[in-house]
């Protein structure tokens, strides 16, 4: 009965070892490379350019170490988090500016050339046309 015992034992940790293994790893086994990432974005990557008060201001969407990337060359690149049953609408988040969330629309060709960028707390809405 002794034995019995010590093998329910050790077969429950055998068991639960494995099971954090398994789903530890399953983030990894979800994650995709730049190369597929590049071919599911292909059609938002680039630049775009955004005109506010007079201002240019211009935002580049790139894919880097298996992320989606937004930069604006203010030092502070940020990542884009896809929002759930949303084609190419994402969200993102500086440290100083809040929340962003980020649309990207077909223009009246059918492609993907406008960038919809929504800020609440700044009070900010614009449309960029992409460039490039």
């Amino acid at each position: 009965m002794n034995n019995l015992k010590k093998n329910h034992i050790l077969f429950s940790i055998v068991c639960l070892v494995f099971g954090l293994f398994v789903f530890c790893a399953l983030p990894f086994a979800q994650e995709k490379s730049n190369e597929d990432l590049q071919k599911e974005y292909a059609p938002i990557l680039g630049e775009y350019e955004f005109v506010t008060e007079g201002q240019t201001t211009i935002i580049r969407f790139y894919i880097e170490g298996g992320e989606l990337w937004a930069d604006s060359g203010d030092g502070r690149p940020a990542t884009l988090e896809p929002v759930e049953d949303e084609v190419f609408s994402f969200t993102a988040e500086d440290p100083i500016s809040g929340m962003f969330e980020i649309e990207f629309l077909k223009d009246d060709q059918g492609e993907y050339a406008i960038c919809h960028i929504v800020n609440t707390s700044m009070g900010l809405e614009i449309e960029g046309t992409k460039i490039r």
